[in-house]
């Protein structure tokens, strides 16, 4: 019998989180079946079809209290008592050393059991968190109370610090999928998981929106003369290492170097950016391009002559992954630089794919760019590596199987029986 999932979210459609609507996206077209349901209404306005279309057919919005959302946590009060003290008690014993977290998981009580009512009044009976916070409580909640089944996904929010409530959830879930292998190998050996073997890595797919653009655009071709653009893209916060790119640049430009910055994403530093980039003396050099629809995104990464992200980690802020961003310009063939953090090693390595640089080292930087700017052919010669690793290590059509194969693995069958046929058929040849 095929197995239907509910998928839980803290916000569908989250802004900076279109790696998930992709994902969802594309198990819907491989007709999974599944519902969504968000803890909170969206606060930007949708403008990626793919997201409407997710909101409008399969995603159940509430608020987090009233009059359904408290009749529904009393019913399961009433009728598993024993049961929701327990769940109480191990969730309070757990999360008092995250005072803040712990508040967060008593406010998400009414509208979880709600949402788990209307899942199961749907044959419902395998949920599936996003990310490492209050989903996945939701989803533990469920599990010990109401007797679903369920598995996270994890990408990266939270789990380098001390975790009690996050190492007994992740330890009583079926299984989990990780987007990176430096995030799962943290899982696995960090976490005290009482069974590591069912953590798994599963890479995100890049959007289709990037290869459609590729196949209909002519290749890119890197230019050997006249004025450089440095691209990069991220929210203006501490992480993303702006300020380095800046104080990179400008040590180019004093040079005699001729280059342009271009910056796009918005955030809570754009002031002190903009004041650093006067400082320098380079802020006629500098674009601040703020937020810009993905249609533009992509023209501006073909526009671009060399990417740099120069991503830092900060204790006690999540860290990069492997930045969406970074792999887009390295499938249009743009040649990338970036730092030896977090997971993005993964994806590049150095001098073969790009060129990694230490981070908060502005002066490592500037001689990477200049290595980029300055040699045509090596430049090439790492961007034809770069597009032949995205290719592979982001064919969304292979990872979605890889996920939906750990969903039958774990849960039953949910593929429909024409591709379960098709799949059997491919494995029996192989």
């Amino acid at each position: 019998m095929k197995q239907k999932i509910g998928i839980i979210i803290s916000m569908f459609p989250e802004l900076h989180e279109t790696f998930i609507v992709r994902e969802l996206d594309a198990l819907d077209r491989h007709q999974l079946d599944f519902e969504i349901y968000s803890l909170q209404y969206p606060r930007d306005p949708v403008t990626i079809e793919a997201a409407k279309r997710l909101m409008n057919n399969k995603t159940h919005y509430s608020p987090l209290l009233g009059l359904p959302q408290i009749s529904a946590f009393l019913s399961s009060f009433i009728r598993h008592p024993i049961k929701m003290l327990t769940m109480i008690g191990q969730l309070t014993l757990a999360g008092l050393h995250r005072p803040k977290e712990l508040l967060k998981s008593y406010a998400i009580l009414p509208i979880t059991f709600h949402f788990g009512k209307i899942m199961k009044e749907k044959g419902i009976q395998h949920v599936h968190g996003h990310w490492a916070n209050v989903p996945t409580t939701a989803c533990w909640m469920l599990a010990q109370v109401e007797g679903f089944t369920w598995s996270a996904a994890i990408h990266g929010e939270d789990i380098f610090s001390k975790n009690k409530l996050l190492e007994k959830k992740l330890s009583d879930a079926k299984f989990t999928v990780v987007c990176t292998g430096f995030f799962c190998n943290h899982l696995k050996d960090k976490m005290n998981h009482s069974h590591p073997v069912d953590i798994h890595l599963n890479y995100h797919g890049l959007d289709p929106k990037v290869w459609e653009r590729i196949e209909s655009s002519p290749p890119y071709q890197i230019k050997d003369q006249g004025q450089k653009t440095l691209l990069t893209i991220g929210r203006l916060v501490s992480t993303k290492g702006h300020d380095d790119l800046l104080r990179a640049s400008q040590q180019l430009i004093d040079k005699g170097a001729d280059i342009k910055v271009r910056l796009i994403g918005s955030g809570p530093e754009e002031e002190s950016l903009k004041a650093l980039a006067n400082d320098l003396g380079i802020a006629e050099r500098v674009e601040f391009l703020g937020m810009m629809a993905f249609e533009d995104v992509m023209t501006e990464i073909q526009s671009a002559d060399t990417f740099v992200l120069a991503c830092r980690m900060i204790p006690g802020a999540p860290p990069d992954g492997i930045p969406n961003v970074l792999a887009e310009a390295m499938a249009f063939g743009i040649p990338v630089i970036s730092t030896n953090v977090s997971a993005i090693p993964e994806l590049i390595t150095d001098e073969e794919e790009g060129l990694l640089v230490p981070s908060n080292d502005p002066d490592s930087l500037a001689n990477a760019i200049g290595r980029i700017i300055e040699d045509a052919h090596f430049a090439k010669q790492l961007s034809d590596n770069a597009q032949n690793k995205v290719a592979e290590m982001f064919d969304q059509h292979k990872n979605i199987n890889e996920l939906l194969d750990y969903f039958e693995h774990y849960v039953g069958e949910v593929r429909p029986k024409s591709q379960a046929a098709i799949k059997t058929s491919a494995s029996s040849s192989a």
